[in-house]
């Protein structure tokens, strides 16, 4: 396959554009090689299926998952960058959206939608190269789209409650169908602030970009 090494020594809002949407190209078309090329070595990535995870252990996760009919793919709908005065640090915020197909025990299959602003946490390195050292998510809302309108998957509305409001079909399908453990306290959108932990975390993220762009040394 071919490989594209794609760590410019200068970023902008153009140049980071390009590079998420390279990324998640990569992901969702399985060339796993010239999607670890955006990360530093000691990168994380949350997910609502992985939680917190080294880039390089998410990327076998989801090769494995791929080779199980696991399909997870995303829709770019705009982007916005921040660097700082000095080009050392950067955040991307990215409006999504992950789809993720699921096929029920009865054979109906449904799309679960979540609308996320994905997060990335850049930096340039010793070399002067720009990486991402995390990306987060804000689950804002989703909704459960039948592949079939003929074929409508029975869902157990109280069960459903349980999962947060901004991943909540996409979580409780991927409980059901992938055997994993959703986590669910990840951001959520701002109308949450003040009643969910999911609202808390939505603050909390914002705190940590700003912390970031201040030059801070951030653990997120």
């Amino acid at each position: 396959m071919l490989q594209v090494r794609i760590l410019p020594s200068s970023l902008s809002s153009k140049g980071a554009k390009l590079l998420l949407t390279v990324a998640l190209y990569n992901r969702d078309s399985c060339e796993w090689e010239n999607l670890k090329s955006i990360f530093h070595p000691d990168a994380y990535i949350y997910t609502s299926w992985t939680g917190r995870t080294h880039f390089e252990d998410f990327i076998k996760a989801s090769q494995a998952g791929m080779d199980k009919g696991v399909f997870i793919m995303h829709r770019i709908h705009g982007t916005t960058t921040d660097i700082n005065i000095e080009a050392t640090r950067a955040v991307t915020k990215m409006k999504a959206t992950i789809t993720q197909r699921f096929e029920f025990k009865d054979g109906i299959e449904a799309d679960a939608e979540s609308d996320c602003r994905f997060v990335f946490f850049w930096s340039k390195n010793e070399k002067g190269d720009w990486a991402a050292n995390f990306v987060r998510h804000f689950y804002e809302k989703d909704k459960l789209i039948p592949v079939d309108p003929n074929r409508v998957p029975k869902i157990d509305a109280d069960a459903a409650k349980e999962y947060p409001i901004g991943y909540r079909y996409l979580a409780y399908c991927q409980e059901r169908t992938m055997g994993v453990k959703v986590i669910r306290d990840l951001p959520g959108h701002r109308r949450e602030a003040g009643s969910t932990i999911n609202g808390e975390k939505h603050d909390i993220l914002y705190k940590q970009i700003k912390a970031w762009m201040d030059g801070q040394n951030v653990e997120i």
